[in-house]
Parts: C-alpha cells; structure tokens; sequence
C-alpha cells in the first residue's frame, strides 16, 4: 500500500476531518462527485435521470459500514428497505447493496442474517423492471467466509442475492467454481487495498487473476445455469478483453454488465452503452460521505484535485 493511500485512509478514519467536510456537504464538489444524495428519495432521481437520459442503470448504497450500535444497525437496514420501496415506485431495478458490518454483523451473525433477510425480502416483493437484487459487498479478509457464507444462505432461502468478489484474491476461482452453478448474479472487482499474504501482487498479476476469474464466469457452464455476471472495472484494457471473450463464447452483450463507481469515468460508461452494453453505476447515498469519498481519492491518485477544489467547485456528473 502506497504512502498517499495510507494518507487517504487516515483521513478517511478521521472524526475530525470528517465532521468538518460534512459541513460543507452542500458547497462540496467531492460529494457531489461521488455521492448521489443525501437521502434515498434524492439517489433514485439520480438514477431516473441516468437510466432515462443515457439507459444506465444503478445499484443504491446507503453510506455507513463497521457499525455495531443497534440503533445505527437498524437505521442502515431502514435505509436500506426504503431504497427498495422508492426504487420500485420509480419502476427501476430494485437492486441494493449492502456492506454486512453496516447490518449486524459487527455484533453477530444472526443479527446480520436476519436483517439481509429483511433487505432481501423487499427487493424479492418489489416490482421494478428489470433485474432486482440485493448484492452483498466484500468487505476486508476477517469477514470474506462470513460472507460467502451469508449469500449462499440467502439463494437457500429464495432470495435474489448477488454478491461481490475480488479478483486479486486468490481464493476467488474457488469462491466463483460454486457460484457460476445457481442462478445467482457475481460482482467481480480487482479488490482495493491489497493484504500481502492473501492476494495475488502486483498490478499484471493482478490484472490476469481479473482475466482468469473473467473466463469462469463467462463460461458455458456460467451461461447454462442462468449466472449473470457482472464485471466491476474502470479499465478499458480489462474490458476490451471481456468484451472479446464474451463475442468468442456466444454471450451477447445483454447476457452480462460493466459495473461502476458513480462519478468515475462517466465518459467511458457512456462509450460502452454506446456499443450496446449494460452499464451500471454503484450509487451511494446518505449524509456520511466523507469516509467513502476519500478511499475514492486514495484508490485514483488523479481525484486528488477534488479536495482541493471540492469547496467552490459546481461540479456534476453527466452534466
């Protein structure tokens, strides 16, 4: 890990910085970059505005992670079924992720269990259009197994429940082996933040584990079973060669999606819905901004102008 990604990660953990730049959420060109509303009422326009004006859909995040009081618990689950409930009535996808830690599972996994049951159940019982799921983010190493655990329980259960892998760790094509088989959708992302003995380093090594994982995915197998991938990348190079993977193995360009962070290579997304693939973006929503936005600097050294900027900038996504 670089000395500026550790910076970005103090600031990231700072309570003080953090109050002072939510202050000035409203003036705040990061937020705006990378946020996409204070509320979910106001994430759900954003995404009516992308999936009306350039056919880009979004997957809501409520902002808040690694909590364990219950009543911060049960505010991220109430966000989060709310998310569902306006995504519906806007006839959207009804497609949410959650971080676990934000629902329960820094207390126990019951707890956690329960209330992604809770978010899975209004995804399941809306009626957007399109594809509705709830994906489960992944979070550091200590909670990878609790996790995969946590999905497969949810597909056990009827749920539609996606969720997301890391293409550096090297565990991943074992974790994807069981997935491609159900009918289930997988979030592939390089994975920020790399711990030594776990992941694969270095970034070719690391873009090749992406390419490996690519190739299970976008597999016969995959495609019998009803997976749905979903490949979670800024990088045109990896996408290049997903995209002629899928061609040679007969995967149209609707059988699969490009994911990405709302606010980051808005110009490449258009590009890519321009040759007719689905595009996603990743929406994050809520008033604790700071945290999220800053990793966003700290993963892309060339965001780091936002902060500099970020307090008398008008800036907009998409215009």
């Amino acid at each position: 890990m670089s000395m500026f990604q550790r910076t970005a990660i103090a600031l990231a953990r700072n309570p003080m910085a953090g109050r002072a730049m939510r202050s000035l959420a409203a003036r705040s060109s990061l937020a705006r970059r990378f946020v996409g509303g204070a509320d979910a009422d106001a994430a759900v326009r954003t995404a009516l505005r992308l999936r009306e004006a350039h056919g880009i859909r979004a997957s809501l995040f409520y902002l808040g992670e690694y909590v364990a009081e219950p009543e911060a618990i049960e505010h991220n689950v109430a966000q989060a079924i709310g998310a569902c409930r306006a995504l519906e009535a806007a006839g959207l996808d009804v497609h949410v992720s959650v971080d676990p830690t934000a629902i329960g599972y820094m207390r126990s996994d019951a707890l956690g269990r329960d209330n992604a049951r809770r978010i899975g159940m209004a995804a399941r019982r809306a009626g957007g259009q399109g594809r509705d799921w709830l994906v489960l983010d992944m979070e550091d190493a200590g909670i990878c197994d609790r996790t995969c655990a946590l999905h497969r329980e949810l597909l056990e259960a009827g749920i539609p429940a996606g969720l997301t892998l890391q293409a550096r760790r090297r565990r991943t094509p074992e974790d994807l082996a069981w997935a491609i088989r159900r009918r289930t959708s997988l979030r592939l992302v390089k994975g920020a933040f790399p711990e030594r003995a776990l992941d694969h380093a270095g970034r070719a090594r690391g873009d090749q584990a992406y390419l490996d994982a690519a190739s299970i995915m976008l597999s016969r197998e995959a495609r019998e079973s009803g997976f749905f991938p979903v490949f979670g990348t800024h990088d045109d190079r990896l996408a290049g060669a997903i995209m002629a993977l899928a061609r040679e193995r007969g995967w149209p360009p609707d059988a699969f999606e490009f994911e990405m962070l709302y606010g980051v290579r808005p110009d490449w997304q258009l590009a890519l819905r321009g040759l007719g693939y689905n595009v996603r973006v990743y929406l994050p929503f809520g008033g604790d901004w700071w945290p999220y936005a800053i990793r966003r600097v700290g993963e892309n050294p060339r965001n780091a102008w936002l902060l500099a900027r970020s307090l008398t900038s008008d800036g907009r996504y998409f215009g």
